[in-house]
């Protein structure tokens, strides 16, 4: 573990028991050392406040990050974070240069998923990992729109098939849900971390729609219910 950053980040918003440590874990562990990357140069697409950048920091990648949001101020003094439009402008780096992309919750928010993908392959060494995480589409389609900067949803064939035509391959695409404990081993497909709950998901899935929100503005959500219902999509791709 980078010490700097966990003296720097022991704040609450970067603890590392929190969702987003634990998601930087899980995709290092089970994504990027099984294919011999355990260290390198890193950039996450749409970093926001920089959870994912402390996050991949500490499991030894230089972090560099693309984001446009006022919170990132709070941490340039420790990562590298640029501007750019993602429709239309290069991505600010030179070619070939990082072993791996991250982009979680960015991709829905682009209209020229082409040029977003293939800036994405041109900065990308021969070898590098690409990791895209959205929502999927056949779960949350009564939703997505809540978020009215959501422009193009994905469904698990449509995000294989858009990352496939720019330039990737070896694609690793799937269902994910927001749970940890929950999650299983890609390439161990029959082990679990806790194999005797996974069927909890399912079973609070079924339960009404509507209860994914314990108020009626739906600003607090029930997390088990909601993410049990609402999943992601998880897709690896090697440039």
């Amino acid at each position: 573990m980078n010490s700097y950053l966990s003296d720097i980040y022991a704040k609450e918003e970067y603890a590392e028991d929190l969702y987003p440590q634990k998601l930087c874990n899980f995709l290092y562990q089970n994504f990027l050392v099984s294919r011999g990357v355990e260290k390198g140069v890193l950039l996450d697409i749409g970093s926001g406040k920089g959870n994912q950048l402390v996050g991949f920091g500490r499991n030894n990648f230089e972090c560099f990050g693309i984001d446009k949001r006022e919170e990132c101020v709070d941490i340039l003094d420790s990562f590298d974070i640029r501007e750019c439009d993602l429709e239309s402008e290069e991505l600010p780096f030179d070619s070939n240069y990082f072993d791996v992309i991250f982009t979680k919750s960015v991709i829905e928010h682009v209209f020229n998923t082409e040029h977003f993908l293939k800036e994405a392959n041109r900065v990308l060494k021969p070898g590098g990992v690409l990791i895209v995480l959205t929502p999927d589409w056949k779960s949350q389609f009564r939703s997505f729109y809540d978020d009215y900067t959501h422009i193009k949803p994905f469904t698990k064939k449509g995000l294989r098939a858009a990352i496939s035509q720019n330039g990737f391959k070896e694609i690793y695409c799937d269902y994910f849900l927001q749970l940890p404990f929950i999650w299983k081993y890609p390439f161990l497909p029959f082990i679990w971390k806790y194999p005797f709950l996974k069927f909890i998901p399912k079973i609070i899935g079924l339960l009404p729609y509507a209860w994914r929100f314990s108020d009626v503005e739906e600003k607090k959500s029930r997390v088990m219910i909601r993410f049990s219902q609402e999943k992601m999509l998880l897709a690896i791709a090697i440039k």
